[in-house]
């Protein structure tokens, strides 16, 4: 479908493309700048320090951040990572290689975060990864090492929140009452490694704290993130915002509201040849097919009549070597294992970032959890991939548990018990994960007793994957499957009934 307008009315008519609901599983590489520091994500905003109107975790986080980079690096600010970020070891052909081998089935590379720094060799824009540090177009490399594997590719971007996040970049330092660098200009540069760039063009004008952007912000945002899509046609845009970003609720909308983001999605649907996908984070139900919502860090507690996807990370968005309970901890492959079944059974889709090291690697944790949700998945894939929800989500009673993290997020490693179930369907099976395994030998699925009544036929047999068919009966209460002595399987646990 094409011929879309640059209004929602029209955008509507856009449906989410197969692909997209059948992958269930992708890898992100949240990278740039920023790992320079191993010490975690919006660094650059924080190594500027406290300001008095953030909230309290953000003041806590910006003290440490600052005493971080004093520390280790000195009294530079945000635009003083980039030529420290070199990647002289990234490889993305054998990362590319390493995530298919996990399971993935696509692939999101961080196109600019909040930074405002481009990963590619942009022409709307100087500071870039083909200028400055690894003198190479990363979202490049990353886009021909994923084509060429098959994956699905995706582009994120992030700084349509520069304006509130590196304003910080116009204070000054509390100790000496020197003005930070926001206040550059070109001829500053004279001598130094950034001689020939405007920190203008970095850092956003100073403002006061809530003040809205104008116009020219939205349009040089959109200038950029449009020449990526055109450059690199991407299957799939996320954009970090609650709406379109500089729109009408917009965490920084523009003033007048900007209706370029309607734009961007007419052009990007009219000229992506796979149909194309863009998430946000706040869409009501009757945009779903226009754009696809995106959850972070949040668990949703019911089944979605649209795919949506899940966002989340081995700890960190950004690299981080400390293990403060200030930052988000890594994860093991049963906590992963569990959010995937959880969101797939919710009709939604799995993004895991994977941290990279500043060069490029990634550490022997991190090989070590996708190798576990590669291992579950190549016994239970049949289960995930391109499946459907069934009538129920799942049962049991562990639920989402209270808010967890700094900004309210709801995610964690739960202790799942063994009435805890998920269900997803594919075709004539219906399959059904068990969370944990039942010490008795038995699993009981009471949503297919007879009394619940939510089976079309009677099951024909009950098999457990990685181990083959199990005996089994049922009551009105519950469908009950014997198990084997030792599980098959690591983490959680899937009966295949047909």
């Amino acid at each position: 479908m094409s011929g879309f307008m640059p209004s929602w009315e029209s955008l509507r008519r856009h449906r989410v493309p197969a692909w997209f609901g059948g992958a269930k599983f992708g890898v992100w590489s949240h990278w740039g700048p920023q790992s320079v520091a191993r010490s975690g994500d919006w660094y650059a905003r924080h190594l500027y320090g406290t300001q008095p109107w953030s909230e309290p975790w953000e003041q806590r986080r910006a003290a440490r951040q600052q005493a971080h980079h004093r520390a280790h690096f000195g009294r530079g600010g945000a635009k003083d990572l980039f030529p420290r970020w070199r990647a002289e070891r990234f490889d993305p052909d054998e990362l590319i290689d390493l995530y298919v081998s996990s399971g993935a089935r696509y692939f999101v590379a961080l196109a600019t975060h909040c930074d405002n720094f481009d990963l590619w060799d942009s022409r709307q824009h100087d500071w870039t990864a083909a200028s400055v540090g690894p003198r190479r177009d990363v979202v490049g490399a990353w886009e021909r090492a994923a084509r060429a594997a098959g994956l699905p590719f995706g582009l994120s971007f992030h700084n349509n929140w520069t304006w509130r996040w590196l304003d910080v970049a116009h204070g000054h330092d509390p100790e000496t009452g020197t003005p930070h660098d926001g206040a550059s200009t070109r001829a500053d540069g004279a001598g130094t490694w950034w001689e020939g760039l405007d920190p203008a063009g970095l850092y956003p004008p100073a403002h006061p704290p809530g003040a809205k952007p104008p116009p020219y912000v939205a349009e040089r945002f959109y200038a950029r993130v449009r020449e990526a899509l055109d450059r690199y046609r991407p299957d799939l845009v996320y954009l970090d915002d609650g709406r379109l970003p500089f729109g009408a609720g917009s965490v920084v909308e523009s003033e007048p509201a900007s209706d370029a983001g309607l734009e961007l999605l007419a052009h990007y649907y009219n000229t992506c040849g796979s149909g194309g996908l863009v998430t946000v984070k706040d869409v009501p139900d009757e945009d779903r097919t226009a754009v696809v919502l995106d959850c972070e860090r949040r668990q949703l507690d019911a089944a979605e009549s649209h795919p949506w996807q899940f966002d989340t990370s081995d700890g960190e968005w950004f690299d981080c070597a400390s293990d403060d309970p200030m930052f988000h901890q890594r994860k093991s492959p049963q906590q992963v294992i569990h959010t995937l079944i959880d969101v797939v059974s919710k009709n939604g889709c799995l993004l895991l970032n994977i941290p990279q090291h500043a060069d490029g690697t990634i550490d022997a944790r991190a090989r070590a959890l996708l190798s576990g949700v590669g291992d579950w998945l190549r016994v239970c894939g049949e289960g995930v991939y391109a499946t459907t929800p069934w009538l129920r989500a799942g049962e049991g009673t562990t639920g989402l548990g209270d808010v967890k993290g700094y900004e309210g997020y709801n995610e964690a490693d739960r202790a799942y018990r063994p009435g805890d179930i998920r269900f997803t369907r594919r075709g004539d099976a219906l399959y059904a994960t068990l969370l944990a395994w039942p010490a008795d030998g038995t699993a009981a699925i009471t949503s297919l007793g007879t009394a619940a009544g939510l089976l079309e036929r009677p099951p024909r047999a009950v098999e457990l994957l990685g181990h083959g068919p199990v005996g089994w009966r049922r009551t009105p209460e519950a469908l009950h499957a014997d198990l084997p002595p030792d599980p098959p399987t690591e983490a959680a646990y899937m009966l295949k009934i047909t």
